[in-house]
């Protein structure tokens, strides 16, 4: 039993070991291609991932949302300022936490000493992302089990992933599968901007590839479901892809609104303009 607990113990359909990483993950790092690339394959992975370019940010995130991983680009012209004492108050804030940390090729052993704790796991030398993942796999092992799932919330929506509900204030949402898949990635990366290959990629792992009319499909489904009779959420960006923001705080200027009225919330784009209708199959197990 301890060994499924463990980083080692996820498996595919097919039995084959898969990486598996339950925490949302802390990247503490300047821009980097090693960090645009890493972000990329932990979302991938429907892992949420928190950035934190300086020591403030650092902070807010840590305090809202206590990840248990965090990796920390201590390489000199990465790394953030004041980089030992961010890491200290982080250690001091998340009882329960291990770090990656990447180092330049020169690094010595006090340097290393000085931000790795025993439970910890450093890289040096050429940052490989792949390599990353896997340690990131089996720090996540090391850690204490927390309960399945996770509870997200954004402005008044709420869900709980292990329970698989879903709120708006007191009111309760009916989902299919794909449209909860949807709709949790969308408040996992809640004021992002995510495009529609990588809902595609991610809700559909390619089932319907070429087909990214299938994603303005559910889209309008979920937005039917959780904005009905209530301020919108979801927006498209056009050109871009879908974004989802607390309701609370949008200024919607009175020619949205009134485009809402005439057009829908199912329709309704940032600047205004309304989408054009999907005509793709439906899923079968939606209600």
């Amino acid at each position: 039993m301890e060994a499924e607990r463990g980083g080692v113990g996820h498996f595919d359909d097919a039995g084959e070991p898969e990486l598996h990483i339950s925490s949302p993950v802390l990247i503490l790092a300047g821009p980097s291609p090693a960090v645009s690339e890493l972000t990329q394959r932990l979302r991938s992975l429907d892992v949420k991932v928190l950035h934190a370019p300086n020591g403030d940010t650092a902070r807010l995130l840590i305090t809202e949302d206590k990840p248990q991983l965090v990796v920390v680009d201590a390489r000199a012209s990465r790394r953030v300022p004041d980089l030992e004492s961010v890491v200290r108050e982080m250690r001091r804030h998340l009882e329960d936490a291990a770090a990656l940390v990447w180092f330049d090729t020169d690094v010595d052993f006090p340097t290393v000493a000085a931000l790795c704790e025993p439970v910890d796991d450093h890289m040096a030398a050429r940052i490989d992302v792949e390599e990353s993942l896997r340690r990131l796999h089996f720090l996540a092992g090391r850690l204490p089990e927390r309960r399945e799932g996770e509870r997200l919330v954004v402005g008044d929506l709420l869900m709980d992933t292990a329970a698989r509900t879903v709120q708006r204030g007191e009111k309760d949402i009916d989902l299919s599968d794909t449209e909860f898949r949807l709709l949790r990635l969308l408040m996992r990366h809640a004021r992002t901007v995510l495009p529609k290959t990588e809902i595609l990629q991610q809700v559909w792992e390619y089932e319907f590839a070429g087909q990214a009319n299938i994603v303005e499909l559910y889209i309008s489904y979920v937005r039917k479901k959780i904005e009905a009779d209530m301020p919108r959420m979801i927006h498209t960006v056009r050109g871009a892809g879908y974004v989802l923001r607390p309701a609370e705080t949008l200024a919607e200027d009175e020619t949205q609104e009134q485009g809402r009225a005439d057009g829908g919330s199912a329709g309704s784009t940032l600047d205004g303009a309304p989408e054009s209708a999907p005509q793709v199959p439906g899923d079968a197990s939606r209600e």
